[in-house]
């Protein structure tokens, strides 16, 4: 068995064990409740309650922290796409911070989308997914201090500098924080390992805003068992096309449904919850004839999608950017992000009145 597929094992075993109620032996369930305890018991030791209030701090610009409570990924990078996208149409100049998670190297690397970009296995898939989609610089490093002194060495002028996760990277001074949550909600409700949480609930009576993904502040205030306070925003996440990754044709959900509908599908993506795609896809009214999960953050073979005797190959973006662009059968999901307004005025109210 590869590295590859004693990982993609290893995550779906705990997937089920997290999110779709599957009970372990009691063997392994053991050492996940030893191992939880372990980690609630560091937590307390090394004072993460504490560490998190003093990371709170003015600072200019101001970094704006967008994670989650839970491992996983629940829909944070799209968001973070979409507030860079809203400031730069305001003519506001905006960073990225990443950690890079897979990458092949530790060294801090700038990603400047005016010039030659890096590989994802240098740079990491996200950052690289985050810079193309924004056209805004991504600092990547592990220290995500160390990441936005990178980046505001090389762009002094930015207004403001927004960290892809790092919510329980408390070096990182930040001035605002904001989580993320989608139909999974907190899962099992245990904390790492025996369940998803990386922080317990408690956390969100610390944060500037908590943005509901696909789920209502209702249900997910109902799911969580915890009450919801008027920080808590509805975000909406929709498929709005396709994107040809050979030629850049793009196709609106309607015009893919009518063109597909004699040809044969295949979905596969390597995100924190492939299910998240494969359901989006569907509900626009496309048939799936399969779909591969795979591990989150999977490193493509040059001929991964050879193997696929489908005609049509669908993807997510962050997948996109470790593929061999010339196979003209892949197409690529692309999504659309509405802020509401009153994320967008915090927003504006934390750079500031903006002088022309």
């Amino acid at each position: 068995m590869s590295a590859n597929e004693r990982k993609a094992r290893v995550e779906s075993a705990l997937l089920n064990i997290w999110y779709a109620g599957h009970q372990p032996g009691l063997f392994v369930g053991l050492i996940l409740s030893w191992l939880e305890y372990t980690y609630k018991a560091l937590r307390w030791a090394t004072r993460q309650n504490y560490r998190s209030i003093a990371a709170r701090k003015a600072s200019h610009p101001p970094v704006l922290v967008v994670g989650n409570l839970i491992a996983g990924g629940a829909g944070k990078t799209p968001i973070v796409m979409a507030i860079c996208q809203y400031m730069v149409a305001r003519g506001d100049k905006v960073g990225i911070v990443s950690r890079g998670y897979g990458r092949s190297t530790t060294a801090p690397i700038l990603i400047d989308p005016t010039k030659n970009t890096p590989a994802a296995i240098e740079a990491g898939d996200e950052p690289l997914f985050l810079s193309r989609g924004t056209g805004c610089p991504v600092a990547v490093c592990a220290d995500r201090n160390q990441a936005v002194k990178l980046l505001l060495t090389h762009f002094p002028d930015l207004k403001l500098i927004v960290s892809d996760d790092g919510l329980q990277h408390h070096k990182l001074a930040r001035q605002i924080e904001w989580v993320v949550f989608d139909q999974r909600a907190h899962g099992n409700g245990r904390l790492l390992p025996a369940g998803p949480l990386r922080e317990p609930l408690s956390r969100l009576g610390t944060v500037d805003a908590v943005l509901c993904s696909n789920i209502t502040p209702q249900a997910l205030s109902e799911t969580l068992n915890w009450p919801y306070q008027d920080n808590w925003h509805a975000i909406q996440v929709e498929l709005k096309g396709f994107r040809q990754l050979s030629s850049g044709h793009f196709l609106t959900v309607e015009q893919a449904a009518e063109q597909w509908k004699p040809l044969k599908l295949l979905a596969f993506t390597g995100i924190g919850d492939p299910d998240k795609l494969f359901r989006a896809i569907r509900l626009a009214g496309l048939r799936l004839d399969a779909s591969r999960g795979l591990p989150d953050h999977f490193n493509y073979p040059e001929d991964f999608c050879t193997q696929f005797d489908q005609q049509v190959l669908i993807t997510s973006g962050k997948d996109a950017v470790k593929l061999n662009h010339s196979n003209p059968k892949v197409w690529v999901a692309e999504i659309s992000v509405k802020l509401p307004p009153a994320l967008t005025q915090a927003l504006e109210d934390c750079i500031g009145p903006t002088i022309d």
